[in-house]
């Protein structure tokens, strides 16, 4: 016999009831029509969104470079302000160091306008007087002080040339950079703008991924009832007052006994719920999974009754099989009959996939 802790994988969740959607993104084009969610498979939209999530991230990339972009042109900008700033601040520095040194200069010519006019009449008597050479030192003092100053100022004139010729490159400089910013600006928003658009494909597409998930779980749960059903007119009409021998003769062993069904409770939903037959699979899934003991627990209780159910398939196979009132019932407490009857529904919907790696899938 087989134990539950070597149950197969009857312990997975559902996989075609508990579909994850994850819908990024459609790479539809923009004002393309979408097709009415009957006309799509799942598989279909499936692949649309898994194209549209690249394209999502891709577009976010542009995003962001475009934001990077501006904000490097918006400090240049911001850089170039500053260097015309203190170019400003340096030129009227200049500025009024050449005032002040034209002033000196107009003092200067006054006061030699003025000594000179005093001491034209006397200077042959300071040439006689013996001052000749005292009047000579106050004329080349004069004239050089003058000369001084007058290469100050054109130098200062040349400086201030110079200034005025780097602010100019520098605001020109700044034009660009100003447009440059500008040209950022428009791509950031048209970036933006893509994306927005997108992110509203992506809602129209989410939207028919749903409705077709849902067109095929009830597609999928009309053909579990149709299945449960069809299992309960096959059955024999004994098949619900015995449980003495293992449903399949070539899964038993010679000297294994199946218990009969689990008490029903008090609050049993479905007291006249008939035993449905199980085709050759599940009466060998009931011998490998349990042998056939369904009121088994796992060691580590995650997996319960005869087909060793985790609650979560459990669950969702019962509801497809039309016994919801069984949500949420460990799987080991209902009957036989309601653990056969969510077994049957849960092949009619995936087959054999939940338990593979048992010995009946391998054979």
């Amino acid at each position: 016999m087989t134990g539950p802790d070597t149950a197969g994988t009857a312990r997975r969740t559902l996989r075609v009831l508990c579909l994850p959607v994850l819908v990024v993104l459609a790479a539809l084009p923009f004002g393309a029509a979408l097709r009415p969610a009957g006309a799509d498979t799942v598989t279909g939209l499936q692949s649309q969104a898994a194209t549209v999530a690249h394209n999502l991230v891709l577009e976010q990339l542009q995003v962001d470079a475009a934001q990077q972009q501006t904000s490097v042109a918006a400090s240049l900008v911001a850089s170039d302000q500053v260097a015309i700033a203190r170019l400003g601040q340096q030129l009227a520095a200049d500025q009024l160091a050449i005032s002040r040194q034209l002033r000196v200069v107009r003092d200067q010519a006054i006061r030699s306008y003025i000594d000179s006019g005093a001491d034209s009449s006397s200077t042959d008597a300071a040439l006689f007087a013996g001052g000749s050479s005292r009047a000579q030192a106050a004329s080349e003092y004069t004239h050089l002080a003058v000369g001084t100053i007058t290469t100050q100022l054109a130098q200062l004139h040349t400086a201030q040339r110079a200034l005025q010729t780097q602010q100019a490159q520098l605001q020109a400089r700044q034009g660009q950079d100003r447009a440059d910013e500008a040209r950022r600006s428009a791509a950031l928003g048209q970036a933006s703008a893509a994306a927005a658009q997108l992110q509203a494909e992506q809602s129209r597409v989410t939207g028919q991924l749903a409705a077709a998930v849902a067109f095929q779980q009830a597609a999928q749960a009309r053909s579990a009832a149709a299945a449960v059903a069809s299992a309960h007119q096959s059955a024999s009409p004994t098949s619900t007052t015995t449980a003495t021998i293992p449903r399949s003769a070539a899964a038993a062993a010679p000297t294994a006994t199946v218990p009969g069904p689990a008490p029903s409770t008090s609050g049993n939903p479905y007291p006249s719920l008939s035993d449905p037959s199980l085709n050759a699979f599940l009466s060998c899934v009931v011998q490998a999974e349990s042998g056939g003991n369904y009121s088994i627990v796992s060691p580590n209780g995650l997996y319960m009754g005869a087909f060793q159910f985790s609650q979560p398939t459990w669950n969702s196979a019962a509801q497809a099989a039309g016994l919801g009132l069984l949500v949420g019932v460990p799987p080991n407490v209902a009957t036989r009959a309601e653990q056969d009857t969510v077994a049957v529904a849960l092949f009619a919907l995936d087959g054999g996939q939940p338990w593979l790696g048992d010995r009946c899938s391998q054979g």
